[in-house]
């Protein structure tokens, strides 16, 4: 479905430029040229110049530029020391970024300090899982830092182990009863418990890492009561050849049984204090005990302490699927203990504590010769759990050198027509706060100029091309993947990534719409603004699982990088090529190269989805206007083929003000997506049409509304599901009207 070689409007702007131009020079052929008609020439072929088009040397002088030895150097730097948000090292970081920005000749280059509230593990008094005997002799503590394994693996400011924002305090299970193993803490495992008749009010829970967002596993823990959560990387998830030392860290890329994943649990993004509103100097923040942060301690373990707790665990035996890869453990669920425990008691302690603290970002720029008040940003974050080799390093490794690659054609005396901007966000890792205040504080700006994001939260940990976007985006990242050579044997990018899917699916390779989990979420679901999450991931034909086995661990170091995830840089390398020509498709392409008609393509495709197992005949009894919403669906996908049609009627009118209103037309057409008050239950999620699931904030969902609003509607009765289904009638319709209007933006400029 992607092997059109260019967009219809790129086709569109050469051939009307060709006429254009040829016209006025024809016209100024038949008289004698003065000098200031030479001046208005020059000057008119500079407003509809396609610069893209005009410059096809350019690309294969950014390809050539990209070094994978100054890649290899930066991630060296970049990686060689702890920097969590809110850390001195992280500073040294973000005033290093500023300084390459300086020195590749940015216009402007500047450090952007917020205030916002952080959370940390004590390092004077660790969070610990014990177990105590019935003489309340402990006779197990877990481990709160990784077994130094490697020359690099020890730092005195490595953070010990915790999930950010969880809650501080102090879990005692009663003699003989010890957790209840909730597999991965999804939705459907929680449903599935209740079958089976367990209920884990009033206990601590043991999850799996893996298959949703760490968060949402706290949080449907919470919701049924548990007291406590414990989180583990499982040896099926993160060793499946063994657990052996010759088999894991540091002789192979897989996870030791000390390795811990730290990560945040906070749900709503951005500074919890300043929720909607930057978190500027002067700006009112609410109190913390106001803040909806998780209720319940969370504390994540290794795999060998995990092994400790499981092997004690009695009750019923697990459902299929449910067995992990710890050998000689048979996952029972639990709460009770084995007999030879039933004296035994866990305790879970947590002393996370809350501190406000000063983020950076890092903000450049290269202004744009011809639209200067046109953005096409790209961005990275900067801080990590622990080295960060991976995430975000080898992304941020790749900012770099796209910074100095573009300021080196700059100091050529090349500019872009339109403005780039270049972001490292601090405090990612807690949930996206240095992009979201960022977004909040210029949000209008953002709105009425932005044309692209490009997000490159980490470029690795594998060889397989992955992205996401707006369908706007779509045949966009397929053109720029077919131009960039091969990270393995491949001629070019797609052909290894097609060659991956046929494999996979028999399929040629898609791009899916957003989830969340990076830095693209507050422009894409905030903002409308079109953006794309791109990266390398691990093959799944080889290893299908959730994530890279050193995610977020003290074992994601430059060597695991540079000996086993990228020797050569080649990925990295990439990646940056595939950013950098992106960033240039869009600065310098005449009329901006979206998909129109990919976007009304996906909204059909993901309704039908939405409505389908019956849904539709659902929603259609609950509002009998829901076919309204439906052949709205319907009237954009004529509107956005009829838009793409008259623009040919337009060649000979088309011209520096028509080029500008013809962008400005499509550029803020995702922006009509936006509901002012958000979606249902989440005021922050404002994209009507495509946002991250209610249930995995990694997921992407096509009408994410309606899905929320579905959820258990069964099991409603009286009065919740009166409001529940009042509920449906108002998001339909606010749903029709957002769609109706967006075939109406699409009307000509003169039609109101």
């Amino acid at each position: 479905m992607f092997d059109k070689k260019e967009s219809a409007f790129t086709v569109l702007v050469s051939a009307c430029l060709g006429l254009l131009v040829g016209g006025l020079i024809g016209h100024f052929g038949t008289t004698t040229i003065s000098e200031e008609d030479h001046k208005k020439i020059a000057v008119y072929q500079k407003l509809v110049e396609d610069k893209w088009l005009a410059e096809p040397d350019e690309a294969q002088v950014i390809l050539d530029l990209i070094s994978p030895t100054n890649l290899r150097n930066n991630l060296k730097e970049l990686s060689k020391r702890p920097h969590l948000a809110g850390t001195p090292r992280d500073d040294e970081l973000a005033i290093l970024i500023r300084q390459r920005f300086e020195d590749a000749g940015f216009d402007t280059s500047e450090l952007v300090p917020y205030n916002v509230l952080l959370s940390y593990p004590n390092h004077t008094n660790p969070n610990l899982i014990t177990i105590m005997d019935g003489s309340k002799n402990v006779v197990f503590t877990s481990k709160y830092k990784e077994e130094a394994l490697h020359e690099d693996d020890e730092d005195p400011d490595f953070v010990h182990a915790f999930n950010a924002y969880s809650a501080p305090g102090e879990v005692t299970t009663q003699p003989g009863v010890g957790v209840i193993y909730v597999n991965y803490g999804r939705v459907e495992d929680f449903e599935k418990l209740e079958e089976l008749g367990i209920d884990v009010a009033g206990h601590v829970v043991m999850a799996r890492y893996g298959k949703i967002y760490r968060g949402n596993k706290v949080l449907h823990a919470e919701q049924r009561n548990a007291t406590g959560i414990i989180l583990f990387s499982d040896p099926r998830d993160v060793a499946i050849n063994s657990t052996d030392p010759k088999d894991v860290y540091p002789n192979s890329f897989w996870l030791p049984g000390s390795g811990m994943q730290r990560g945040g649990v906070y749900l709503i993004k951005g500074d919890p204090l300043t929720p909607g509103w930057p978190s500027t100097k002067n700006a009112y923040r609410l109190d913390e005990s106001d803040v909806p942060l998780p209720k319940i301690p969370s504390q994540p373990i290794g795999y060998d302490d995990a092994r400790v707790i499981m092997e004690k665990m009695g009750g019923p035996p697990p459902p299929e699927g449910w067995v992990g890869g710890m050998e000689g453990i048979k996952y029972n669920l639990g709460p009770e203990m084995l007999g030879a425990y039933k004296t035994h008691t866990l305790r879970l302690q947590s002393h996370n504590f809350l501190r406000n603290s000063r983020s950076y970002n890092v903000i450049g720029t290269i202004k744009g010769i011809i639209e200067p008040d046109r953005y096409v940003l790209i961005g990275n974050h900067r801080d990590a759990w622990g080295y960060g080799s991976v995430d975000p390093s080898s992304g941020t490794a790749q900012l770099l050198e796209t910074a100095r690659v573009f300021g080196q054609l700059v100091k050529t005396g090349w500019r872009p027509r339109r403005t780039l901007v270049f972001c490292s966000w601090g405090s990612e890792e807690y949930g996206l706060i240095g992009s979201t205040e960022w977004v909040e504080e210029h949000l209008e700006k953002l709105q009425e100029r932005s044309v692209l994001y490009i997000n490159s939260d980490s470029c690795l940990p594998g060889p397989i091309f992955e992205a996401s976007a707006s369908p706007l985006i779509w045949d966009s990242i397929v053109k720029i993947t077919k131009m960039v050579p091969g990270v393995r044997d491949g001629k070019t990018v797609y052909e290894e990534w097609a060659a991956y899917h046929l494999a996979k699916n028999k399929t040629l390779p898609e791009v899916s719409t957003l989830g969340s989990g990076s830095d693209h979420a507050p422009f894409a679901f905030y903002g409308g603004i079109p953006s794309v999450n791109m990266n390398f991931r691990l093959d799944k034909n080889k290893y299908d699982i959730s994530s890279y086995p050193s995610y977020h661990t003290g074992y994601e170091t430059f060597y695991l990088v540079d000996k086993y995830h990228d020797p050569g840089f080649r990925v990295i390398q990439g990646c940056g090529r595939i950013a950098a020509l992106t960033l240039k498709y869009f600065a310098d392409s005449a009329i901006i190269p979206y998909s129109l008609q990919q976007l009304s393509k996906a909204i059909e495709e993901n309704l039908s989805l939405v409505t389908s197992n019956g849904n539709g005949a659902k929603l259609l009894e609950i509002y009998d206007k829901f076919p309204l919403l439906e052949e709205s669906a319907h009237n954009f996908t004529a509107a956005t083929i009829n838009f793409v049609n008259k623009l040919d009627l337009v060649k000979s009118t088309l011209n520096p003000v028509m080029l500008r209103s013809v962008n400005d037309q499509i550029m803020k057409l995702e922006r009509v997506f936006i509901l002012p008050t958000g979606l249902p239950g989440r005021p922050v999620i404002r994209h009507a049409i495509f946002a991250p699931s209610q249930f995995n904030h990694y997921g992407a969902a096509g009408f994410p509304g309606i899905a929320d609003l579905l959820y258990k509607i069964d099991s409603l009765q009286g009065d919740e599901l009166i409001k529940r289904h009042k509920e449906i009638r108002r998001h339909i319709s606010d749903l029709t009207i957002v769609l109706q209007k967006a075939s109406d933006y699409l009307e000509d400029f003169n039609v109101i």
